[in-house]
């Protein structure tokens, strides 16, 4: 037996090896780059870096856009992070009971995943125009005071692109929330009834407790696409009106590409990085603390 798992290992690094290869050309190399542009001042073209050492993360502290955009980070996250993760367990939830069609209204679901984000933005733009489609509707339910200019208000335009970007990305979490539905004990199910218990009770008792690591799952790639998110929010706002739909990415876009400021632009997706780790971390021990409660 210690024989063959001798001969064993060789072949079990044949597989690891060039997928850590990849990994580590495609990841590792590109952040540790990235830290080492930010620790310099370089416009993105000359061969030379000037070193400035923390100079660009101190620059960062004070920089009252860059909290402005950070905060913005937070709310966009916290509502796509709520419509994914709690709309899509419902709707989920919903289809898991339908027999007939299930299939058709999962592909309708995943079609916005796979659409270009630019079609996407096109789309969402056009309903939010003035005189678009959403503002037609209000108009003639007779809700004329509900209907604005979604993304020239400066309070509205980052909740209404964060709708569009939950959108177009809730599919794939419906999609997750059915398979951890579907591996769901019926008996379960059978007991809580003969028990008693009511459909809200059934949900709370039993399915939420039992799809808890499928919505961990759903969680955690919901957040890292929110803070990861660019192109749906720069084809709809590019960050106005007065900044107010600015992320982290579109601020570390315009100052790195389009102001040469590559260094500081870098030292924005570090902190970007230190973020995301941060709230990843803080998540995983909140849920071990829960998981030891229970």
């Amino acid at each position: 037996m210690a024989l063959k798992r001798h001969f064993s290992l060789p072949a079990a690094w044949l597989f690891i090896i060039p997928a850590a290869a990849l990994y580590g050309f495609f990841a590792v190399l590109p952040t540790v780059q990235v830290i080492r542009y930010s620790l310099h001042d370089w416009n993105g073209i000359s061969p030379d870096l000037e070193w400035v050492g923390l100079g660009n993360y101190e620059a960062l502290f004070k920089d009252r856009i860059f909290w402005q955009a950070f905060i913005n980070t937070l709310k966009w996250s916290a509502i796509i992070v709520i419509l994914n993760v709690g709309l899509g367990l419902v709707i989920a939830a919903a289809l898991g009971r339908i027999r007939s069609g299930r299939a058709f209204l999962q592909a309708c679901f995943m079609i916005p995943v796979v659409q270009a984000p630019i079609s996407t933005a096109v789309m969402w733009r056009w309903m939010y125009q003035p005189d678009g489609i959403i503002n037609s509707v209000l108009n003639a339910s007779g809700l004329h005071h509900l209907a604005v200019a979604w993304l020239g208000s400066p309070q509205l335009a980052l909740p209404a692109v964060a709708v569009a970007h939950s959108w177009s990305t809730i599919g794939l979490c419906i999609a997750i929330f059915l398979a951890g539905l579907q591996a769901v004990d019926e008996e379960l199910y059978d007991a809580a009834k003969i028990d008693g218990a009511n459909a809200i009770q059934i949900f709370r008792y039993i399915t939420l407790p039992a799809i808890r690591p499928v919505t961990a799952v759903v969680f955690v790639l919901t957040l890292t696409s929110a803070f990861q998110a660019f192109d749906l929010i720069w084809a709809m706002t590019q960050g106005g009106p007065v900044r107010s739909s600015e992320i982290l990415s579109t601020y570390m876009f315009k100052r790195g590409a389009l102001e040469n400021k590559y260094g500081y632009g870098a030292a924005i997706a570090v902190a970007l990085l230190f973020i995301v780790t941060v709230a990843m971390m803080f998540y995983l021990w909140m849920r071990g603390r829960w998981e030891q409660r229970k």
